[in-house]
Protein backbone atom coordinates (compact mmCIF):
# COMPACT_ATOMS: atom_id res chain seq x y z
CA UNK A 1 0.00 0.00 0.00
CA UNK A 2 2.79 2.52 0.54
CA UNK A 3 4.00 1.77 -2.89
CA UNK A 4 1.31 3.25 -4.47
CA UNK A 5 0.64 6.11 -2.27
CA UNK A 6 4.64 7.02 -2.57
CA UNK A 7 4.00 6.77 -6.75
CA UNK A 8 0.73 8.55 -6.68
CA UNK A 9 2.27 11.02 -3.97
CA UNK A 10 5.58 11.29 -6.50
CA UNK A 11 2.86 11.74 -9.70
CA UNK A 12 1.03 14.47 -7.74
CA UNK A 13 4.44 16.40 -6.58
CA UNK A 14 5.61 16.03 -10.55
CA UNK A 15 2.93 17.78 -12.20
CA UNK A 16 2.64 20.86 -9.12
CA UNK A 17 6.37 21.22 -9.53
CA UNK A 18 5.00 21.66 -13.35
CA UNK A 19 2.54 23.63 -12.77
CA UNK A 20 4.94 25.90 -10.41
CA UNK A 21 7.45 26.08 -12.88
CA UNK A 22 4.43 27.54 -15.71
CA UNK A 23 3.72 29.84 -13.27
CA UNK A 24 7.55 31.30 -13.01
CA UNK A 25 7.42 31.20 -16.79
CA UNK A 26 4.33 33.18 -17.06
CA UNK A 27 5.79 35.80 -14.99
CA UNK A 28 8.94 36.00 -17.39
CA UNK A 29 6.73 35.75 -20.01
CA UNK A 30 4.87 39.07 -19.57
CA UNK A 31 7.90 40.73 -17.87
CA UNK A 32 9.87 40.38 -21.19
CA UNK A 33 6.69 41.48 -23.06
CA UNK A 34 6.39 44.30 -21.32
CA UNK A 35 9.98 45.74 -21.21
CA UNK A 36 9.69 44.74 -25.39
CA UNK A 37 6.64 47.10 -25.40
CA UNK A 38 7.56 49.95 -23.74
CA UNK A 39 11.60 49.71 -23.51
CA UNK A 40 11.87 49.04 -27.53
CA UNK A 41 8.61 49.43 -28.83
CA UNK A 42 8.54 45.77 -30.34
CA UNK A 43 6.32 43.47 -28.28
CA UNK A 44 6.38 39.99 -28.61
CA UNK A 45 3.94 38.09 -30.94
CA UNK A 46 1.44 35.79 -29.41
CA UNK A 47 2.18 36.96 -25.53
CA UNK A 48 -1.78 36.57 -25.05
CA UNK A 49 -2.09 33.08 -26.59
CA UNK A 50 0.76 31.92 -24.81
CA UNK A 51 -0.25 32.96 -21.44
CA UNK A 52 -3.95 32.10 -22.05
CA UNK A 53 -4.04 28.80 -23.68
CA UNK A 54 -0.60 27.77 -22.53
CA UNK A 55 0.21 28.58 -19.06
CA UNK A 56 -3.17 29.79 -17.34
CA UNK A 57 -4.42 25.88 -18.47
CA UNK A 58 -1.62 24.33 -17.11
CA UNK A 59 -1.46 26.29 -14.08
CA UNK A 60 -5.31 26.16 -13.34
CA UNK A 61 -5.53 21.81 -14.48
CA UNK A 62 -2.08 20.14 -13.48
CA UNK A 63 -2.59 20.83 -9.60
CA UNK A 64 -5.90 19.21 -9.50
CA UNK A 65 -4.48 16.28 -7.72
CA UNK A 66 -2.35 18.15 -5.16
CA UNK A 67 -5.78 19.87 -4.32
CA UNK A 68 -7.92 16.88 -3.54
CA UNK A 69 -4.55 15.26 -1.78
CA UNK A 70 -4.61 17.67 0.31
CA UNK A 71 -8.58 17.92 1.02
CA UNK A 72 -8.15 21.20 0.17
CA UNK A 73 -11.16 22.21 -2.53
CA UNK A 74 -14.26 23.74 -0.99
CA UNK A 75 -16.40 22.08 0.90
CA UNK A 76 -19.61 22.58 2.85
CA UNK A 77 -20.93 21.44 5.98
CA UNK A 78 -23.17 23.24 7.70
CA UNK A 79 -25.24 20.26 8.59
CA UNK A 80 -23.39 17.14 7.50
CA UNK A 81 -20.91 17.67 10.95
CA UNK A 82 -24.46 17.17 13.07
CA UNK A 83 -24.79 13.78 11.63
CA UNK A 84 -23.46 10.87 13.44
CA UNK A 85 -20.35 9.60 12.94
CA UNK A 86 -21.17 6.61 10.70
CA UNK A 87 -23.82 8.89 8.32
CA UNK A 88 -20.59 11.53 8.05
CA UNK A 89 -18.07 8.58 7.30
CA UNK A 90 -20.97 6.94 5.04
CA UNK A 91 -20.90 10.48 3.01
CA UNK A 92 -17.40 11.03 2.61
CA UNK A 93 -16.65 7.66 1.45
CA UNK A 94 -20.03 8.44 -1.24
CA UNK A 95 -18.34 11.94 -1.96
CA UNK A 96 -14.80 10.10 -2.88
CA UNK A 97 -16.93 7.52 -5.17
CA UNK A 98 -18.88 10.37 -6.84
CA UNK A 99 -15.49 12.54 -7.25
CA UNK A 100 -13.88 9.58 -8.64
CA UNK A 101 -16.25 8.61 -10.89
CA UNK A 102 -17.09 12.06 -12.47
CA UNK A 103 -13.24 12.71 -12.34
CA UNK A 104 -12.55 9.94 -14.36
CA UNK A 105 -15.54 10.97 -16.77
CA UNK A 106 -13.92 14.24 -17.87
CA UNK A 107 -10.56 13.07 -17.87
CA UNK A 108 -11.50 10.22 -20.81
CA UNK A 109 -13.73 12.83 -22.77
CA UNK A 110 -11.43 15.46 -22.41
CA UNK A 111 -8.33 13.00 -23.28
CA UNK A 112 -10.70 12.59 -26.31
CA UNK A 113 -10.19 15.88 -27.45
CA UNK A 114 -6.85 15.77 -26.68
CA UNK A 115 -6.55 12.99 -28.84
CA UNK A 116 -8.03 14.56 -31.61
CA UNK A 117 -6.47 17.98 -31.58
CA UNK A 118 -2.95 16.11 -32.10
CA UNK A 119 -4.25 14.08 -34.54
CA UNK A 120 -5.87 17.12 -36.44
CA UNK A 121 -2.29 19.06 -35.66
CA UNK A 122 -4.67 22.03 -34.02
CA UNK A 123 -2.97 25.35 -34.21
CA UNK A 124 -3.53 29.03 -33.96
CA UNK A 125 -2.46 31.96 -36.47
CA UNK A 126 -0.96 34.51 -34.21
CA UNK A 127 0.97 37.85 -35.79
CA UNK A 128 1.19 35.95 -39.06
CA UNK A 129 2.66 33.10 -37.85
CA UNK A 130 1.55 29.41 -36.65
CA UNK A 131 1.37 28.42 -33.46
CA UNK A 132 1.13 24.82 -32.43
CA UNK A 133 -2.04 24.73 -29.66
CA UNK A 134 -2.68 21.02 -29.34
CA UNK A 135 -0.63 20.76 -26.38
CA UNK A 136 -2.85 23.16 -24.17
CA UNK A 137 -5.65 20.10 -24.21
CA UNK A 138 -3.01 17.82 -22.49
CA UNK A 139 -3.31 19.29 -18.64
CA UNK A 140 -7.19 18.61 -18.34
CA UNK A 141 -7.02 14.90 -18.41
CA UNK A 142 -3.42 14.66 -17.19
CA UNK A 143 -5.27 17.16 -14.21
CA UNK A 144 -8.28 15.04 -14.02
CA UNK A 145 -6.70 11.62 -14.48
CA UNK A 146 -4.85 12.17 -11.55
CA UNK A 147 -7.30 13.86 -9.27
CA UNK A 148 -9.25 10.67 -10.32
CA UNK A 149 -6.52 8.26 -8.89
CA UNK A 150 -6.18 10.30 -6.05
CA UNK A 151 -9.95 10.10 -5.20
CA UNK A 152 -10.51 6.23 -6.22
CA UNK A 153 -7.10 5.63 -3.58
CA UNK A 154 -8.88 7.54 -0.76
CA UNK A 155 -11.79 5.71 -1.44
CA UNK A 156 -10.27 2.03 -1.10
CA UNK A 157 -8.60 3.65 1.62
CA UNK A 158 -11.70 4.51 3.62
CA UNK A 159 -13.62 1.50 2.81
CA UNK A 160 -10.76 -0.79 4.07
CA UNK A 161 -9.95 1.93 6.95
CA UNK A 162 -5.96 2.45 6.13
CA UNK A 163 -4.49 5.80 6.19
CA UNK A 164 -4.04 6.56 2.71
CA UNK A 165 -0.16 7.57 2.78
CA UNK A 166 -0.53 10.68 0.49
CA UNK A 167 1.39 12.76 2.93
CA UNK A 168 4.16 13.95 0.89
CA UNK A 169 2.40 17.63 -0.22
CA UNK A 170 1.24 17.89 3.39
CA UNK A 171 2.48 21.01 4.80
CA UNK A 172 2.26 23.09 7.89
CA UNK A 173 -0.17 25.77 7.59
CA UNK A 174 0.99 29.18 10.29
CA UNK A 175 -2.68 29.66 10.78
CA UNK A 176 -4.09 26.26 12.39
CA UNK A 177 -2.48 25.77 16.00
CA UNK A 178 -0.82 23.24 17.80
CA UNK A 179 1.27 22.28 14.21
CA UNK A 180 -2.12 20.95 12.75
CA UNK A 181 -1.75 20.51 8.73
CA UNK A 182 -4.18 21.11 6.24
Amino acid sequence: MKTIASAISWLISGTATIAGIMVLMLVAHVTIDVVMRFVFETPLNSTILYVSAFYMVGIAFLPLAAVEQRDSHIAVELLVEKFPTKVQSFLAGLALLLTCIVTATVAIRTGDEAIAKYMGGAFSIEAGGKVITWPTYLPLPIGFGLMSIVAGWKFVCHMTGRPHGLDALRIEDPYLSDGDTK
